[in-house]
């Protein structure tokens, strides 16, 4: 049986076939492709193995995408394992693992890219603020705020996977913070608020989304739930130099190895669905057509993974 693609989750899908099964798909059509000019088949069968050896890569292999839990686990590395040298299981990190947490660009990036979220997130921590993370995720964002200086706000998250809820609800739990937190299991094209929110965090939906037109629907819907004055921090992924003659990225920062390596492990063997891209100016465009204002990009080293920031009036 295929995964089951769940029509709102467009993050990752549900898996449903075992892992045995996948990897034999996966190295099936390895073989049929043969060769590559940058790796032989061989060398892709090698890392599919390596992949299946650690639980961060089991669930990649299967679901081609990231939950929140593995987000979260990503995005927090290193505030985490890359201090400890353990994984999820408390064990050494096999070299590839240590590879896609320590060294794959668009890894790094999005590190970077979380802790620009909470730096413009924290500026909206004032008493009073309903503060909102779509999709939520494990919600660290907004759970791994400095909240010390405040004694009346709402942490309010929406996420479509029931799973990551609950894992939500156990960080939230963990923080000793449950009493500020509400959740909805929730599409986000689906949000019917107005005037609602003084912060809206999202991020890890753009990428996953292949439709302009959508991003400009979702991007309507924050503008129409956010209070007057009130901001969004967004972010969205650069093409790469093969989608476009105008390509953003800082190559004297990034390692051309380490480049093809995460092609290899995403695109060539994962078909991982988070490869949907968008300029800045394209971005700044959608905003300012929907009465955005005050609009500025902070950008990862590479400029690989940007945040934006903007505000409604």
């Amino acid at each position: 049986m295929a995964n089951i693609e769940q029509p709102h989750l467009i993050s990752h899908n549900i898996a449903e076939e075992t892992l045995a099964v996948v990897v034999d798909k996966i190295a099936a059509r390895i073989k049929q492709e043969g060769d590559k000019p940058y790796i032989t088949v061989a060398g892709q069968l090698d890392l599919l193995n390596q992949l299946a050896e650690f639980d961060f890569g089991r669930f990649l292999l299967q679901n081609q995408g990231i939950n929140g839990y593995w987000t979260h686990y990503m995005l927090y590395h290193p505030q985490t394992g890359r201090k400890t040298g353990k994984n999820n299981r408390g064990q050494p990190f096999t070299e590839l693992e240590a590879f896609i947490l320590d060294r794959s660009p668009i890894i790094l990036a999005t590190q970077e890219r979380c802790q620009i979220f909470l730096q413009e997130n924290q500026e909206k921590v004032l008493n009073g603020a309903k503060l909102a993370c779509i999709p939520c995720g494990l919600m660290g964002e907004l759970l791994y705020l400095n909240l010390e200086s405040v004694h009346d706000i709402e942490l309010i998250g929406f996420d479509y996977d029931s799973a990551t809820l609950k894992d939500a609800t156990q960080l939230a739990e963990q923080r000793g913070l449950n009493h500020l937190v509400k959740f909805y299991q929730q599409d986000a094209w689906e949000l019917d608020f107005h005037n609602e929110f003084d912060l809206i965090s999202s991020n890890g939906l753009t990428i996953y989304e292949p439709e302009d037109e959508k991003v400009m629907e979702l991007f309507r819907l924050f503008y129409q739930a956010l209070k007057s004055g009130g901001k969004l921090v967004t972010s969205f992924l650069t093409p790469p130099p093969t989608l476009t003659e105008h390509c953003e990225w800082d190559f004297s920062v990034i390692n051309q190895k380490d480049l093809l390596l995460q092609k290899i492990l995403f695109a060539d063997l994962m078909a991982a669905k988070f490869q949907c891209y968008r300029s800045t100016a394209l971005t700044k465009k959608q905003l300012t057509s929907l009465g955005y204002t005050d609009i500025k990009f902070f950008y990862d080293k590479a400029k690989l993974f940007p945040t934006v920031i903007a505000y409604k009036n």
